[in-house]
């Protein structure tokens, strides 16, 4: 280790700090307790720097990985609110409501007949099909962020008191609802 802080400090290496969880690795281990630390850094020098003023780096979450993956941004991450774009999801095919849906909508007369009725149909057949997956696979996903705010927080809790099996039992479950999502 001491050879590479020889090798940061000799090539003028700053550390770029981070936004997000403060380790970006950790082992939970079965009789109770947890390591935590910040293994993986950004660095850039003075020259980098200065080109780079709005560089930031994130601590991601990770759901399959003990480290948490870096995102390096070179101006401050802002998330555009853009309307979001419809895909079919391939899982809808083995629940019966996705056909109903798609027929129910198909069935209707609301469309006049000129060419546009076709495009009409399967706009609002895709608005009925979001609507309808939210409510019938919409859980999953809302249980699975649920999960990973529970998660955020025992981890807290284990790095005060030591003991990670709130931590472990809901990595566990967390790793359920993925399957089912996927």
């Amino acid at each position: 280790m001491q050879l590479f802080r020889d090798v940061v400090d000799e090539c003028g290496f700053l550390d770029l700090g981070f936004v997000g969880p403060q380790f970006t690795w950790s082992k939970h281990y079965a009789a109770g307790h947890s390591v935590w630390e910040r293994l993986d850094r950004g660095l850039a020098n003075y020259e980098w720097l200065t080109k780079f003023v709005g560089a930031r780096v994130y601590h991601l979450h990770s759901d399959s990985s003990d480290h948490c993956p870096l995102l390096i941004t070179l101006t401050d991450l802002k998330v555009a609110c853009k309307k979001k774009i419809f895909r079919f999801e391939e899982m809808w095919l083995f629940d019966k409501g996705c056909s109903d849906t798609v027929e129910a909508v198909w069935l209707t007369n609301e469309f006049d007949h000129s060419n546009n009725q076709i495009l009409g149909k399967i706009e609002k057949c895709g608005v009925e099909l979001t609507k309808w997956s939210r409510e019938k696979f919409g859980n999953v996903r809302n249980e699975l962020e649920k999960k990973r705010r529970q998660l955020a927080e025992a981890e807290k809790v284990a790095m005060e008191l030591g003991l990670n099996t709130r931590v472990r039992e809901l990595k566990s479950e967390i790793e359920i609802l993925l399957d089912r999502e996927n």
